[in-house]
C-alpha cells in the first residue's frame, strides 16, 4: 500500500521520540561506572548509587523497550516508505543498500575506531577494558563488517568494541530480510508479518538480539498497516481521538502500576492458585515475561500509531531542538559508549575518585558534552559524508521525494 494521500510526507513525532529513546539508553548505561571493575555487575540497581535514582528509576530499570522502539520505528517507516517502492521495482537492491549503508557506516566506523582507542587506553591503565569484552582481532573485523551480532561472535551476545552497536548490526541483518520480502511482493501478507513476528519471539530464546530485532521490526510494519487501514476510513478524525484516548489510559496504567505495583499485587497471589507447584522465582518471572511482552506488543506500538494518527489529522509537530535531536540520535545513540570510557579514564588522569559518577551534577555534564557533539557529528561529519558517498555510487537517481525521510527517520 502506498502511502495514503492524507498521510504526513515526514513523521516529525517518530524522529523526536528516537531522540529520547537514546537518551533513555545513555542514562541506563550509567550504571556501568558502578560495576565491579566496570565488569560485572554485583549490585541490583536500587544499591548502586545511580544519580537521580527515585526519579528515574523507570528508564534505569526499563531502557531495553527505548532499543526495542528502535526496531519498532524502524518497521513502521520502512513499510511506509520503502516497501512499495522495492515491490514496483522503483528501488533496485543497490540504490537501497547504498541508501542504508551511507546512512549506518560512517558513524559505525569513527566510533568502532574510537572505542578501540579508549579501550586500549583503558587496559593499560586498569588491566582491563570498561564493560565489554572481545576486543580482539577477529571480533574487530566482524565489526568492520557490521556482522558481529549475526551469531559469528566467539561467545554468544559478546560482541566486542561498541556495545551499542549490535542493534546497528540487527539492524542490517533486518534491511537484507525486508528487501526480500518486499521484492517478492510479500510485504502486504499480513499473516507473513504476523508470522515473523512469532518467529522473532522464538529466535530471541535461542539468540536475543536478532530475535528481539525482528519481533519488533516486523512488529512495526504491523502497526503501518494499520495505521494504513485506519487512514482510509472517513471517521479518521474520531478513530484518531479513540486510540489517543486509548494510548494515554495505557500509559497511565503502566506509570501507575510502576508506582505502586497493583496488578502485580493481584496477579501473584491469581499465579500460585493457577500454578501450585511452582516456586516464587517462576512467578515472578512469569509476571515480568508477561508485562515485557505487553508492553512490547501493545503500549510501543499503539503509543506510534497514536503519534502517526496525530500528525495525519492534526499536522506535523515542528519544534526545531525536538527535531534536532531526533536528526542526531543515531550519533547519539553511537558515541555515548566510547565517551563514557573517555570520561572514565579522565576522572583515573586528573586523579578524581570515581564517587563523582554518583552526582546528578556529573550525568548532566556528560549529556551537555554528548548532545551537542552528536549534533555536530550528524551535521557536519554524517549527512556530508552520505551525500558525499550517495554521488558517487547511486547508479541513478532513487525515487526519494523526502530527502529528510532518508537522511534522518530511518535507522
Amino acid at each position: 500500500m502506498t502511502p495514503n494521500t492524507s498521510s504526513p510526507r515526514y513523521f516529525f513525532s517518530l524522529d523526536a521520540i528516537r531522540g529520547f529513546a537514546a537518551l533513555i539508553v545513555v542514562l541506563c548505561h550509567w550504571q556501568f561506572y558502578f560495576y565491579t571493575d566496570q565488569t560485572l555487575q554485583t549490585k541490583p540497581l536500587e544499591e548502586l548509587g545511580l544519580p537521580l535514582f527515585p526519579y528515574l528509576s523507570i528508564f534505569y530499570h526499563h531502557a531495553f523497550f527505548a532499543v526495542d522502539l528502535f526496531f519498532l520505528l524502524s518497521g513502521f517507516i520502512f513499510f511506509w516508505f520503502y516497501a512499495d517502492k522495492i515491490a514496483d521495482k522503483k528501488t533496485p537492491f543497490g540504490n537501497f543498500m547504498c541508501y542504508r549503508i551511507t546512512r549506518l557506516y560512517p558513524v559505525h566506523l569513527i566510533t568502532l575506531i574510537a572505542i578501540a582507542l579508549v579501550q586500549y587506553v583503558m587496559f593499560g591503565m586498569n588491566g582491563h577494558t570498561f564493560i565489554i569484552q572481545n576486543n580482539d582481532t577477529y571480533h574487530f573485523l566482524l565489526n568492520l563488517l557490521v556482522i558481529h551480532s549475526w551469531g559469528f561472535e566467539k561467545t554468544p551476545a559478546l560482541n566486542g568494541f561498541n556495545g551499542p552497536s549490535w542493534s546497528v548490526s540487527v539492524e542490517l541483518l533486518l534491511y537484507l530480510l525486508f528487501f526480500l520480502i518486499a521484492w517478492k511482493r510479500l510485504h502486504r501478507n499480513k499473516g507473513l508479518i504476523v508470522a515473523m513476528i512469532v518467529a522473532g519471539a522464538v529466535i530471541q530464546y535461542i539468540y536475543s538480539m536478532i530475535g528481539q530485532g525482528i519481533y519488533s521490526f516486523f512488529l512495526g510494519g504491523l502497526t503501518y498497516h494499520i495505521y494504513a487501514w485506519m487512514t482510509e476510513k472517513k471517521q479518521l478524525h474520531r478513530i484518531a481521538n479513540v486510540v489517543s484516548i486509548a494510548a494515554i489510559a495505557l500509559w497511565i496504567i503502566v506509570v501507575t502500576e510502576y508506582a505502586f505495583s497493583y496488578i502485580r499485587d493481584f496477579s501473584m497471589p491469581l499465579l500460585k492458585t493457577v500454578l501450585p507447584g511452582k516456586d516464587e522465582a517462576f512467578h515472578t518471572a512469569l509476571f515480568n515475561l508477561s508485562r515485557n511482552t505487553f508492553f512490547r506488543t501493545i503500549i510501543s506500538p499503539i503509543t506510534i500509531l497514536t503519534l502517526a494518527l496525530t500528525e495525519t489529522t492534526r499536522g506535523g509537530l515542528k519544534i526545531k531542538w525536538m527535531l534536532v535531536l531526533g536528526n542526531a540520535s543515531y550519533a547519539l545513540y553511537l558515541l555515548h559508549f566510547p565517551l563514557m570510557v573517555t570520561f572514565f579514564i579522565m576522572a583515573d588522569v586528573l586523579g578524581i575518585s570515581k564517587e563523582v559518577f554518583h552526582s546528578p551534577l556529573t550525568l548532566l555534564t556528560f549529556y551537555a558534552v554528548l548532545i551537542p557533539l552528536s549534533i555536530l557529528t550528524h551535521y557536519y561529519f554524517e549527512l556530508p559524508i552520505q551525500d558525499l558517498f550517495r554521488k558517487r555510487l547511486l547508479r541513478k537517481p532513487a525515487p526519494v521525494p523526502v530527502t529528510a525521510v532518508n537522511n534522518q527517520i530511518t535507522t
